[in-house]
């Protein structure tokens, strides 16, 4: 087992141990227990990236209807779906996809695999980053717009004749507190424009390099 692949199954327990938990929900009902091909579900396991233990949540949904899986089947199977599943075209496609990697693959494939797995996932987040970034800016262009139509609002209020000092004296202190937030939201819109441009040719570079097509 690599550094690097115990690495990455570190970083995708969470998201894994979700998908893995959402799967023993839905079990195998008894029929399904009853006619399994141990086989082919070790095959389709495998050709998934799933752990080893997976075996443990049919083993589970079944001892409910007293039937006990295959393991040799199971195992037979899952080897030839792995054999399948850790290619390196596989781990790019894993990692663009934000997929999580249970560290199921080994020796020279691994390493191939996990290459690719990094690399997809480096578009991955680099997209995300973008994506986050492009939202924050939309906001911070909102927030202006709504901030020059409160200050329309307020300067056309001060204006009035019959105001009392009170109130006048509050709609001015309202004026340089939205003066303040407009020129805050403009500064920060220059940055997150500039930092999305950064992150645009990041993610332009990334997609030119890819060893796979996109």
């Amino acid at each position: 087992m690599g550094i690097a692949s115990r690495t990455l199954a570190a970083c995708a327990a969470c998201a894994l141990a979700a998908a893995l938990l959402a799967g023993c929900a839905a079990g195998m009902g008894k029929d399904q227990c009853v006619a399994a091909d141990w086989r082919m579900i070790g095959y389709e396991d495998g050709l998934h990236g799933l752990p080893a233990d997976r075996i443990g949540a049919h083993r589970a949904a079944c001892a409910k209807h007293q039937v006990t899986p295959r393991l040799d089947a199971y195992n037979e199977g899952r080897e030839r779906g792995l054999r399948e599943y850790c290619q390196p075209k596989n781990g790019f496609h894993a990692g663009i996809n934000g997929a999580a990697y249970a560290n199921v693959c080994s020796g020279a494939p691994e390493a191939a695999f996990v290459d690719s797995y990094r690399y997809g996932r480096q578009i991955h987040d680099a997209r995300a980053e973008l994506r986050g970034t492009h939202a924050r800016l939309r906001d911070a262009r909102e927030g202006v717009a709504q901030t020059e139509v409160a200050m329309t609002n307020v300067t056309a209020e001060l204006v009035l004749p019959k105001l009392s000092t009170d109130r006048r004296t509050w709609l001015a202190t309202e004026l340089v507190r939205l003066t303040q937030q407009r020129t805050s939201l403009l500064s920060r819109i220059d940055q997150l424009t500039q930092r999305t441009q950064q992150l645009a040719v990041n993610v332009q570079v990334l997609e030119r390099q890819s060893p796979y097509p996109l």
